[in-house]
Parts: C-alpha cells; structure tokens; sequence
C-alpha cells in the first residue's frame, strides 16, 4: 500500500469532518423544545395561556439525513483505517511516529517537533515528512 503526502494530509481534515458529521446528525435528530402562547375563549374571554411540547423532526427527513451521513461517515473511516495501515507499514519508527502525531493525531507541526525532537521547531519535522516523501 502506499500514500502521498497529500493524501495523508487530508487525513486531519477528514478526523474533523466525521466528528462536525455526528454533531449534525444529532442536532437533525434531536426533539426541540417549543413554546408559544394563545388565547383561550372557553370562559366567554380571551385568556392568554401558554402551550409548550416538544417538536418531533421530521423522521423522512432525518431518515435521508442519516443515510447520506452513514455513507459518508463509512468513506472517511476508510480513508482514515487505509492511512493507519500505510503508516503502520513504514519501517522508520521515526518516521511513522511523527506521521501519526501529525496526521493521525492531528498535532501541530511544532507540537510533533517537541515530541520528536525536543528542541527544534516545527520545520524539522515538516522537512522530515518531505525528504520521506520524496524518497519513496
């Protein structure tokens, strides 16, 4: 198996878009609490009451929603399970620990430089990735 670095990128992007995917399933699915107020005429005189209940969504709705989500959802686990294994696959154990701070971790890239190499910022780590890259 093998990546590009752009590939591997997109990895972070896709850890984000799955969690922002189960927020909006769940704000899609969620009852809502709704109230309002009318004006009761059984004694003869309008009285203002007020009325409150929960809105039940729209179930065919949230039923497309949660389709196009589940799909999209399985897509993205997929490209993220084929990132682990590629990168389990390298043989540099540098390499594959900076690989997955970065992309699968979603560090900083001086975040990742710290753990690796103590001192030094962020771009050693980054021309690390690179020199890898451009090297396979």
């Amino acid at each position: 198996m093998s990546m590009t670095l752009d590939e591997l990128e997109q990895i972070v992007y896709i850890k984000s878009e799955i969690a922002m995917i189960h927020e909006r399933l769940k704000k899609a699915s969620e009852h809502k609490y709704v109230s309002d107020s009318a004006m009761d005429y059984r004694s003869g005189f309008g009285v203002p009451i007020s009325i409150s209940g929960y809105a039940i969504p729209d179930q065919k709705k949230v039923a497309k929603i949660l389709a196009l989500y589940k799909k999209r959802v399985a897509a993205l686990e997929k490209l993220e399970l084929d990132a682990e294994e590629y990168i389990d696959s390298i043989g540099d154990s540098k390499m594959r620990t900076i690989l997955t701070l970065r992309f699968l971790e979603g560090l900083e890239w001086d975040k990742v430089a710290k753990k690796i190499y103590k001192k030094m910022t962020g771009d050693a780590a980054r021309k690390a990735v690179k020199k890898f890259f451009e090297s396979v």
